[in-house]
């Protein structure tokens, strides 16, 4: 395989990495505009969900493997693990399907939004070999690729058929295609024997990543809480405008702050003009609720920052410490918010919660650099 430079790896990866982030907001957008606001807040719930099992899929065993350079574990220790996860994560989704009562096509449209998720999953393994082969811009190509195809193919059916079953068919199929020939063909650079399971070892892979697992899963429900109290007292209308206005904090988490500062900036000055044809929604009665979301990104993205430079040190044991006081008070305090407060308690919940787990991370941080400095002295 041809060599590239540092340069177009870090190019490869950022507009893998653009295309993949924006791609939320996008669909969300596309539903909005074609589908209308109460569709829009069924498939915002769906697709919020699915990235909180997302987290059950994936497992974090991405940091894991893509730091992996001694090769402790085989790609197909990797493989097996993930494979697992995803079989616990499908029975997650028919289990999220069956308790919240959906039936009928709407039960397999929640289905296909989950099954997208997966797919990434599942692709998500094959893109920690690339890394862990310093082949990030293979990755990025095929985020590039799968997100941006997937996403016009179900703009192109919703558009034509106004049915957000075949959409939603449409983008995970289109995603999956897409990972089968490009990630398996791309695996055998790197990997040359066929892929075949592998159980002895995975222990060790659970072992490693648990509290990376526990942490992520506790983070997206913390995103979540807000949604899913909204969906118990509201109706989703109210789900769409509430998912509208986190989607920019969203984007932060997923992108940074570096490259979403100049788009926010439009953002504003069209907000300021009262423009509302972007989602076609009117959320001028929201602005304060805005704000308080933007400070929620805001502390979510240097939650990011202390949750890697904790697991950068090997104690991410930790982590759960602050996970745990954040999903306290989200369990607590956020549903009673949402229902005394309506769309300003959902922000407000969202908002305090991650500066919980912010504060308890800084405290974390600064112990563990104070006892690293103290055994470095000595």
């Amino acid at each position: 395989m041809k060599e590239t430079t540092a340069k177009k790896k870090f190019m490869w990866n950022m507009a893998g990495s653009l295309c993949n982030s924006l791609s939320s907001m996008l669909l969300l957008i596309i539903v909005n505009r074609i589908s209308g606001e109460s569709r829009g807040g069924f498939f915002a719930l769906a697709y919020s969900t699915a990235q909180l099992l997302f987290s059950v899929g994936g497992f974090e065993i991405r940091p894991v493997q893509s730091t992996d350079i001694k090769n402790k574990f085989t790609f197909d220790q990797y493989f097996t693990s993930r494979m697992l996860n995803c079989i616990i994560m499908l029975i997650c989704m028919i289990g999220y399907i069956v308790v919240n009562g959906y039936t009928g096509v709407e039960a397999l449209t929640v289905f296909w939004i989950l099954g997208y998720r997966m797919v990434e999953a599942v692709a998500d393994v094959y893109s920690g070999l690339f890394q862990q082969r310093e082949r990030i811009d293979i990755s990025g190509k095929e985020m590039l690729m799968r997100s941006g195809i997937s996403t016009i193919t179900f703009t192109i059916i919703l558009w034509l058929t106004d049915n957000l079953l075949y959409a939603a068919m449409t983008l995970t199929l289109t995603s999956l295609v897409i990972m089968l020939f490009y990630d398996l063909h791309m695996k055998k650079y790197f990997e040359p024997t066929p892929v075949h399971l592998e159980w002895r070892g995975i222990l060790g892979i659970y072992n490693a990543c648990w509290p990376l697992f526990v942490s992520s899963f506790i983070m997206n429900y913390l995103n979540n809480a807000p949604k899913y109290a909204i969906n118990t007292y509201y109706d989703e209308t109210v789900q769409n405008s509430y998912n509208i206005l986190f989607m920019p904090a969203f984007v932060i988490n997923l992108l940074s702050l570096f490259v979403f500062r100049p788009l926010l900036t439009d953002l504003a000055r069209d907000w300021e003009g009262e423009n509302i044809l972007v989602y076609g929604v009117d959320l001028r009665a929201y602005r304060m609720e805005l704000v308080i979301i933007m400070i929620c990104g805001g502390l979510n993205a240097y939650v990011y920052c202390l949750y890697y430079v904790v697991t950068v040190t090997g104690k991410q044991i930790f982590l759960l410490l602050g996970y745990g006081a954040g999903l306290i008070f989200a369990v607590f305090l956020g549903s009673s918010f949402v229902k005394s407060l309506g769309m300003l308690g959902a922000a407000l919940s969202c908002t305090l919660s991650f500066g919980v787990v912010f504060i308890v991370f800084l405290i974390i941080t600064s112990c563990v650099v104070k006892d690293r400095k103290k055994k470095t002295e000595v």
